[in-house]
Formats: structure tokens, sequence, C-alpha cells
């Protein structure tokens, strides 16, 4: 059983910003700032590495940790800590109760109805794009997924097209720490390659997969703004090549970019 003595906490000492507030618990901040670091900036890291970029003393990162990993929130692997998606469970009630996916769901169930294509909605975790909801095809042939499935960035639709919208110092960072996994022939290959598809999908206002982690399977998928125009989501299709072909990108990118307008708009977007 994991025990923090009170004593021990109340002696930890306080980290520089949170000393103009009495009742932030150091433990408690720095429990979530690690947790931020995680998900946000690596995808794991040891106890040394972790001490060092915030310069917590290491005995207080281990039993922050040990606590974290106790309640679920991160795992460890070869003295590597990484979340769980104890975190996305949280993330994603919060978000059914609230936000994005109630925002959505009848939009997205009009669009399928429209394309008669599976619809599905995510948002940026860390490196990767989690699916939160989805609304599947009624045709024989279709795309299902499993809400919590995570996509890579380089080779998803809605991971092209939230990077392309990011602040630029964020997509930034994000491509230097990008592993350019080659799945099929069609994956993008490289952070060249990666820029050059950003300017596209700028230009165009959509992004698309050409069969890039899964052959024959297509998507094209379109951002969802907050008020601050920040891409927070994205709204996409997915379908078998032969019913999303090439030449009807621009016409589907139309109609995506119309249902992503709506859904925007109830966010407080005003593009």
């Amino acid at each position: 059983m994991i025990k923090v003595a009170e004593e021990e906490q109340a002696s930890e000492p306080a980290d520089e910003d949170n000393k103009n507030n009495k009742y932030i618990v150091p433990s408690i901040a720095r429990a979530l700032k690690i947790l931020e670091y995680l998900a946000k900036d690596n995808h794991e890291a040891s106890i040394a590495e972790i001490a060092s970029s915030f310069d917590y003393p290491k005995n207080s990162v281990f039993r922050v940790m040990k606590s974290l990993e106790y309640y679920g929130f991160v795992e460890e692997e070869s003295r590597k800590y990484r979340t769980t998606p104890r975190l996305l469970y949280l993330g994603y009630a919060s978000m059914q109760n609230k936000g994005i996916v109630e925002a959505s769901m009848d939009v997205m169930h009009a669009l399928r109805d429209e394309v008669n294509e599976t619809v599905l909605i995510g948002t940026l975790l860390g490196n990767k794009v989690v699916i939160i909801d989805q609304y599947v095809s009624f045709e024989l042939i279709k795309f299902v997924a499993d809400i919590g499935m995570r996509v890579p960035l380089h080779t998803s639709a809605p991971g092209k097209v939230i990077l392309a919208y990011l602040p630029e110092d964020e997509r930034g960072k994000l491509i230097d720490h990008m592993n350019f996994v080659r799945y099929t022939d069609m994956t993008v290959p490289s952070k060249r390659a990666m820029l050059e598809e950003i300017r596209n999908i700028r230009s165009q206002g959509y992004a698309v997969d050409d069969g890039e982690e899964v052959p024959e399977i297509h998507c094209i998928g379109v951002p969802i703004f907050d008020y601050r125009h920040y891409p927070v989501a994205a709204i996409w299709i997915v379908g078998p090549s032969t019913r999303l072909p090439k030449d009807i990108y621009p016409k589907i990118g139309r109609i995506v970019g119309e249902y992503a307008v709506k859904i925007s708009r109830r966010l407080g977007f005003d593009g």
C-alpha cells in the first residue's frame, strides 16, 4: 500500500511559481505538472529525466510517480513511466458531460447520413490523436474503431489537419520529435515531406489519408476550432478507397468542412 505521511508532505518545499498561493499542495502540483509533461511533451521518461526537467528532488519525484502508478495514472516499464488510458477516460467523461462530444453528436449523425461513411471525431493527446466518438456507416463493408484508440499524427487525416493549424511553435515541437514510421508506401516519410503536406493542407482546408497506415483505407479530415481559433479536435470520414477515390477528395473535403464549421461555432469560433 502506498502511504504518504502528512508531515512529509508538509515539509516538502513549494515550487517557485506556487509560493504566492498558500492553498497549493506541493506534491499535488508536482503530480499534475508531471502528468502534463508526460502527456504533452514525452511519450515516456525516467525518474531522473523528470527530476532534471523540473529541477525536483529525485526522492520527491519517486514518491509522486509511485502514487500515480498505484492509482493507475501512469505505468512503468524498463524504469520509464508513461501515462495510461485512465487520464483519457476522465477527459472523455468530462467531454461527454459538456463539450466537444455534446456539441458534435447531431452534426456527426447528419454527416454520416449524407455521405454514408463512418464519421469520427478525435482530439490531440500527446503526440497522437485519440478517437472520442464515432457514427458508423450503414454499408456492409465499413470502418469501425474503438473509442479511445490512438492514431499517429503523420499517417492520419485528423492528425495532420490538427497539426497544420496548431500554433507554429507547438507544431514545430511535435514535428521535431516525430518518428516517421513507415506503415505503407504512402506514409509521409520525413519532416520535409510533412512540412510540404502541411502547406497543402492549409491551402485546401482539409487533410487526407491515402492508405498511409492501413492499405486501401482512405480518410478526409477537417479541424474543429474553439473560440480562440485553436484546433481542439478534428472530424473525419473513413471508408474504402473504392468508395472514397482521390478524385472526390475536394468534394468530400467541402462537405466535411461545412459540418466542422457547425461544431466550431458551437464552441465559440467566429471565423
